[in-house]
C-alpha cells in the first residue's frame, strides 16, 4: 500500500492494489540490471561493428560514452529514490510534467524495450550459430535463433522470480569467467600489441566534417553499450527499502559493466596477432577469432557457450523489464486492453499476459528487417530509442525545476550534486540523440542513413493512436489517483 506523508512525496511501504510482492533485495536489482546490460552482451555485440568500421581506436567511444551515461545514471537515481515505482522512467515524467507528457515517455520507453529484446537476441544468435556450427552470415539462420532465445527468455520469466534469480546468477558467473578471467589471462600471457594500437583508426581524412569523424562515429556505436541500466526502477515494487537500494543498484551496475567493458577490450585488443588479417577477414567474429588464435578448440567453446548464457541472461533482464513497464501502464488504464494486460498471476502474481505480449511483439519485428544491414539497424533503433526514453524524465526534472514544482521534503540520492549532475546529463543526451541519427552512409542507403528517424516517428504517429485507443485516452480516469497525480507538493 501507500500512504501519503503531509508535504512530501508518496512513500511507498509495499506494492499498490495489493500487487506484486517485495521479493528481491538490493543485490537482486544490481544483478537485474547488470544483467540487462551484461558487459559480454554489451561488448561482444558491437565489437566488430567498430572494429570494421573505425579500428581499434574505437575502444575510446566506450570511455567518454561511460562517463556521459553515469550523469545519466545519477540523474535517474535521484528520481529513484523519490518516486520507487516500478515503469520508472514512465512513473517519473507523468509525476515531473503531466499525464500525456508520462503516457509518452512510457511508449517510448516500452518500445526501445522490446527493440532491445530483438537486438539483443539477434547478437546473441551469432554466438550460439557458431556454437553449433550453423552458417553465420545468413540474416534467416540467425532469425530463427533470434525467436528461439526469445521463446526461451518468455518461458524463464513466466516461470517466477527464483528461475529470474538462477539465470541472473548463472550471467554473473559467466561474466567473471568470460570477461574478466579471458581478459586477465589475455593481459598476462598473450598481448601482442602495445598501447599505441588504441589510437588506430582515430584520425580523419582532411576535410571530412566533424559528425563523420571517426571518433564521433565510436561515441555514437559505443552508445549502445550502455543501455539498461535503469532496469532495475522496473522492479522497485518488489524490491526492499526501494528508497535506498533501487538507486544504488542503477549507477553501479551502469559503473561495474563499463569497467568490465574497458578491461576486457582493452585486453582483446592487445591480444590481436595480425590487425590487417584481422580486419580483411569479414567471417565469424573478430572477438571469437582473437581468442581460437590463443587458446584450444574445447576452450573456445566453452567460452561460446558462457558466451550464450550470457546473451540469454540479458535477454531475461529487458523482458523484466519490458513487461513490467507494460504492467505498471496497464494498472493506470493507460493501455489498449489494460484490463488484460494488468492480471497478475499464479501465487508468485507474475504479469504473465505482459510478459508474453514483450515475447511476440519482439518475435514480429524481426518480419520487416530481413535483409544484409539487420544488425547495424537493430544497433540504431535500440540506441535512439533508450537515449529518448532517459531523456523523458531527465528533461522533466529540468521543467519541474524551472517551474518551481520540485519541492521534495525528504533527502534524495546525492542531495544537491545529484540535481547539478542533472543538468550535464540532458546535454549529454542531446547531443548523443544527434550523434546516432546522423546519416552516415552512402547516398544511396537512403533508408539505412535515415531508419532511425523514420521508425522514431512512426513510433510516435502510432503512439497518437494507442493513446486515443486506451481507457485514459477516451477519458477514464486514471485507476490509482494518489499513484497518478503529478503532484505532491
Amino acid at each position: 500500500m501507500t500512504r501519503e506523508m503531509p508535504g512530501s512525496a508518496v512513500v511507498v511501504d509495499a506494492a499498490p492494489d495489493g500487487g506484486m510482492k517485495r521479493e528481491f533485495t538490493l543485490w537482486s536489482a544490481f544483478s537485474l540490471a547488470f544483467v540487462f546490460v551484461s558487459p559480454i552482451v554489451a561488448m561482444y555485440g558491437i565489437f566488430g561493428l567498430g572494429l570494421q568500421s573505425i579500428g581499434p581506436g574505437f575502444w575510446w567511444g566506450w570511455v567518454v560514452t561511460l562517463l556521459g551515461q553515469l550523469t545519466v545514471a545519477v540523474a535517474l537515481g535521484v528520481l529513484a529514490s523519490r518516486w520507487p515505482l516500478a515503469g520508472g522512467v514512465y512513473q517519473w515524467s507523468r509525476r515531473l510534467v503531466g499525464l500525456k507528457y508520462g503516457w509518452f515517455a512510457g511508449w517510448a520507453y516500452t518500445w526501445a524495450l522490446l527493440i532491445a529484446l530483438s537486438s539483443v537476441s539477434y547478437s546473441g544468435a551469432v554466438f550460439v550459430a557458431m556454437l553449433l556450427g550453423f552458417d553465420t552470415a545468413s540474416p534467416s539462420v540467425l532469425t530463427v535463433i533470434a525467436v528461439v532465445l526469445l521463446i526461451i527468455t518468455t518461458a524463464i520469466n513466466a516461470a517466477g522470480r527464483t528461475a529470474v534469480k538462477v539465470v541472473a546468477t548463472a550471467c554473473i558467473a559467466a561474466e567473471v569467467i568470460g570477461s574478466i578471467g579471458v581478459a586477465v589471462y589475455l593481459l598476462i600471457a598473450k598481448q601482442e600489441q602495445t598501447p599505441a594500437i588504441l589510437f588506430e583508426g582515430l584520425a580523419a581524412e582532411p576535410g571530412t566534417p566533424f559528425m563523420l569523424t571517426p571518433f564521433v562515429l565510436t561515441v555514437a556505436l559505443a552508445g549502445w553499450s550502455f543501455l539498461g541500466f535503469e532496469s532495475a526502477s522496473s522492479i522497485a515494487e518488489e524490491v526492499k527499502n526501494p528508497k535506498r537500494a533501487v538507486p544504488l543498484a542503477i549507477v553501479f551496475s551502469l559503473l561495474g559493466v563499463g569497467l568490465v567493458i574497458l578491461l576486457t577490450s582493452f585486453a582483446i585488443i592487445l591480444a590481436i596477432p595480425d590487425l590487417d588479417a584481422l580486419l580483411a577477414t569479414s567471417d565469424g567474429d573478430p572477438i571469437i577469432a582473437v581468442l581460437a588464435a590463443h587458446l584450444p578448440p574445447a576452450a573456445v567453446q566453452g567460452i561460446l557457450m558462457l558466451f550464450a548464457v550470457a546473451f540469454l541472461a540479458s535477454l531475461v533482464g529487458i523482458q523484466a523489464a519490458a513487461s513490467r513497464l507494460i504492467w505498471a501502464n496497464a494498472r493506470e488504464n493507460e493501455l489498449p486492453f489494460a484490463s488484460w494486460l494488468k492480471r497478475l498471476s499464479g501465487r508468485g502474481r507474475l504479469p504473465v499476459n505482459a510478459i508474453v505480449v514483450t515475447g511476440v511483439v519482439s518475435i514480429l519485428m524481426f518480419l520487416p528487417l530481413q535483409n544484409g544491414q539487420i544488425n547495424t539497424l537493430l544497433v540504431a533503433f535500440t540506441t535512439v530509442g533508450f537515449y529518448a526514453a532517459f531523456t523523458f524524465p531527465v528533461l522533466g526534472l529540468a521543467i519541474a525545476r524551472i517551474r518551481g514544482n520540485w519541492h521534495p521534503d525528504e533527502p534524495l540520492f546525492l542531495g544537491r550534486f545529484g540535481l547539478a549532475v542533472a543538468w550535464i546529463a540532458l546535454v549529454w543526451l542531446a547531443l548523443e540523440i544527434v550523434n546516432v541519427l546522423w546519416p552516415r552512409e552512402a547516398a544511396e542507403l537512403w533508408v539505412v542513413n535515415f531508419a532511425p528517424l523514420i521508425a522514431s516517428v512512426g513510433i510516435g504517429l502510432l503512439g497518437v493512436v494507442a493513446f486515443r485507443c486506451s481507457p485514459i485516452g477516451r477519458g477514464a480516469a486514471p485507476v490509482d489517483r494518489q499513484l497518478s497525480s503529478i503532484a505532491d507538493e
